[in-house]
């Protein structure tokens, strides 16, 4: 199967195409300034694992949370390609595909992601399931969700800055911070979606998006203008 993952959501662009010729993964730190170089390094994929656009048969992608901008970019691409292939769209929740390498870890599995004003996107798991949704949450916040005697590792590519936060208001809380992804998880987050798309929603339909968790700053301040006003 000829199939294509972007991965958008941090400050490294990475794709993996996976076709007749092999599997490629390319990533380059730009500091999230993805546009420019995402339909390149796309074209670059494909043709490196043997196949073009048409010729596409799944399309991974990041399902959020994760950044706005990043998130609709790398849908706005599936669309693309799915639109010239008839390939099929399959979104994969982000925290999942950062928790998929510890799913064998005994203890708890804290998947984070930076959300920025001291805040994450977080998700709990054990035993490689999911015990939680995907949360907005300050770090000092996590502890309720975890038993101190199960060593949690904390995962992603913010480990260490959440793992900081953790202790700042948990002392007694002890925490294993594992720094990944830096480069970015399209060869994860492709991997899972082959793997198992059964269990993610299909989407092709033109209404499909990202999952974002978090309201944009346009609509807290549009919800604060109605709270104010009383409308």
């Amino acid at each position: 199967m000829n199939c294509i993952a972007i991965d958008t959501i941090t400050g490294a662009l990475s794709v993996t195409a996976q076709g007749p010729s092999g599997t490629v993964t390319l990533s380059v730190e730009e500091g999230g300034q993805h546009a420019p170089s995402l339909v390149g390094y796309i074209a670059e994929a494909m043709e490196r694992s043997g196949f073009t656009a048409p010729e596409t048969e799944m399309i991974a992608v990041h399902e959020g949370p994760g950044s706005f901008t990043g998130l609709r970019l790398a849908w706005a691409a599936a669309k693309a390609i799915a639109m010239a292939s008839e390939g099929s769209i399959v979104s994969v929740p982000t925290l999942d595909v950062f928790a998929l390498p510890y799913k064998s870890w005994p203890g708890a599995v804290v998947s984070v992601l930076d959300a920025k004003k001291n805040r994450f996107y977080v998700r709990v798991f054990r035993k490689g399931e999911p015990v939680t949704e995907a949360m907005d949450i300050h770090p000092g916040e996590i502890g309720k969700y975890l038993d101190a005697e199960e060593s949690p590792l904390i995962v992603g590519p913010d480990s260490a800055l959440f793992a900081e936060g953790i202790g700042q208001e948990n002392p007694l809380l002890s925490v294993t911070p594992i720094t990944a992804f830096k480069a970015g998880a399209s060869r994860e987050l492709l991997f899972l979606a082959q793997t198992r798309n059964g269990d993610y929603t299909r989407t092709v339909p033109d209404h499909a998006g990202p999952v974002y968790v978090r309201k944009s700053d346009a609509e807290i301040e549009a919800d604060q203008r109605r709270n104010t006003s009383g409308t």
